[in-house]
């Protein structure tokens, strides 16, 4: 199962709302978890309200501490921000998204919805590296399914690749 981790410093927005998206649309096939460098005591709750508003309730999360065990756990470290600071690890991606402490709603309900783009592309781009696995049509039909809910462009370009797939297998 893939793994992804979302660190931020204070563990109450940013990498709240990345985690709560990515294990709503990743189901079964990977999980992710958020910790930060410098957690808080508690998830902002502009970031629970906003969450809420489109089905997903993360009242029960909590700031975490990132730790080594995290960090040996994850494939996949994305930083949410330039603000954080990544000390003894290396990201793999890195979100430069504005920490929203002190901004209105609307901007919290604006950074969920980049949010959500940015976790479609990061899923899209792991499903997409997994097809050099992929060896027969089943399997990729199988992938095809669990991609279902991705933008109309990225189903567009996967049925492209689709078709090249299935040209060079015959």
């Amino acid at each position: 199962m893939k793994h992804v981790l979302f660190i931020d410093t204070r563990n109450v927005t940013r990498s709240q709302i990345a985690e709560a998206w990515f294990n709503h649309i990743a189901g079964e096939w990977a999980h992710a978890d958020s910790c930060g460098t410098m957690p808080a005591h508690a998830v902002d709750p502009r970031a629970r309200q906003v969450m809420l508003e489109v089905g997903l309730d993360i009242r029960s999360h909590s700031p975490k501490f990132v730790n080594q065990q995290m960090l040996a756990q994850a494939g996949i470290v994305v930083l949410m921000g330039k603000d954080v600071q990544p000390h003894v690890f290396k990201p793999d991606h890195v979100w430069d998204l504005k920490d929203p402490a002190g901004e209105s709603l609307d901007a919290v309900r604006v950074l969920r919805d980049e949010i959500w783009t940015r976790v479609l592309e990061l899923i899209a781009e792991i499903r997409m590296s997994e097809l050099d696995s992929i060896t027969t049509i089943r399997q990729w039909e199988t992938l095809m399914l669990c991609l279902a809910e991705t933008p109309s462009a990225e189903r567009e370009h996967i049925e492209s690749d689709r078709t090249e797939a299935n040209a060079e297998l015959f």
